[in-house]
């Protein structure tokens, strides 16, 4: 499918309209890591076709509470925000113009089911398939990605003595540190993904959960078999 020049929908969700069972929830019980599952691309094939979602795919993400704001950090879809309105939750990205969004009602397990949608100069399209999200425990997580220490050492001492590609280093999402490192805690494998007609790399990702004194940040990386780190990202 090719897509217009207008637009590569890296996730899109939208707030479900079903009336459900009232679910109260403080925000603040929102924080920490999700999973989410939704289409991650959705185009147009000419300027006069309809627009269509690309298949479902995991996406791992981090929800913080910013001031009286919750946002939202993923691996594979960038920053965005988490809006709870009347027993619905939508996560957000884009602005007045153009928007992703997805969400629906949230139950009190901290998890939903609803649909993607895009939102473009007011007009509205919505996914068929069912998009989803939950909240995950990760107070026994083991290391199934056996990156943990690779990570710890990255985090702690620096890319220094780890062979690396040069684009490594020069990536701007290597975390800060956010004073001194206190667990890492696996959560999965991510999917690296690539434009439709082009081949992505399943499960290319370790991805971690890593709380410091004063912060949490996601972080994936990728090892080769030679033993060359070639991917790194925190969010």
């Amino acid at each position: 499918m090719r897509l217009t020049s207008a637009f590569l929908l890296l996730s899109a969700m939208a707030a479900s309209a079903q009336e459900t069972e009232s679910v109260t929830v403080n925000a603040s019980a929102l924080v920490g890591i999700w999973k989410l599952n939704h289409p991650h691309y959705a185009g147009k094939a000419d300027l006069f076709a309809p627009l269509k979602f690309g298949p479902l795919n995991e996406n791992f993400c981090r929800i913080e509470q910013a001031k009286e704001d919750l946002t939202i950090n993923c691996l594979a879809a960038g920053d965005g925000r988490v809006v709870l309105e009347a027993g619905n939750i939508r996560v957000i990205w884009g602005g007045t113009l153009a928007r992703l969004v997805i969400g629906g009602a949230l139950q009190s397990d901290h998890s939903f089911a609803g649909h993607a949608a895009v939102r473009v100069m007011g007009i509205t399209t919505e996914d068929d398939k069912n998009s989803s999200g939950m909240k995950m425990d990760l107070s026994d997580s083991p290391d199934k990605g056996g990156k943990a220490g690779l990570l710890r050492g990255i985090l702690t001492d620096g890319l220094g003595q780890i062979p690396h590609e040069t684009a490594v280093t020069e990536s701007k999402a290597i975390t800060p540190v956010l004073g001194g490192l206190q667990a890492i805690a696996y959560v999965g494998q991510q999917d690296r993904f690539a434009p439709p007609g082009k081949q992505g790399s399943p499960g290319f990702f370790s991805v971690y959960a890593v709380e410091f004194e004063k912060g949490e940040r996601l972080c994936g990386l990728h090892q080769r078999e030679d033993g060359v780190l070639d991917a790194f990202r925190c969010v």
